[in-house]
């Protein structure tokens, strides 16, 4: 019988190291797509400067959050990741 692993390991996938470099792919792949189209979003509205830029980083990450989620579910439910016990 393998030992227990440690309370608050940080582990989603079967083998560690394929953990971190899918947690980090999966960060990407939420990242870029909802800064994009927070981008697209605020610059329709005509903002410049520092006023641009604040406002795309608080949609990009509400964005980027819900795309994370979105993919955190898929993986759950095509028994990609692993159910949190």
């Amino acid at each position: 019988m393998p030992p227990p692993k440690p309370k608050g390991s940080y582990v989603h996938f079967p083998a560690p190291m394929k953990s971190y470099f899918l947690s980090i792919l999966a960060i990407l792949v939420s990242a870029v797509p909802g800064s994009l189209l927070a981008w697209m979003i605020i610059a329709s509205f005509d903002f410049t400067g520092i006023w641009l830029a604040l406002a795309t980083v608080f949609l990009a990450m509400v964005f980027s959050v819900l795309i994370f989620a979105g993919l955190v579910a898929l993986g759950r439910l095509i028994k990609f990741t692993k159910e949190k016990k």
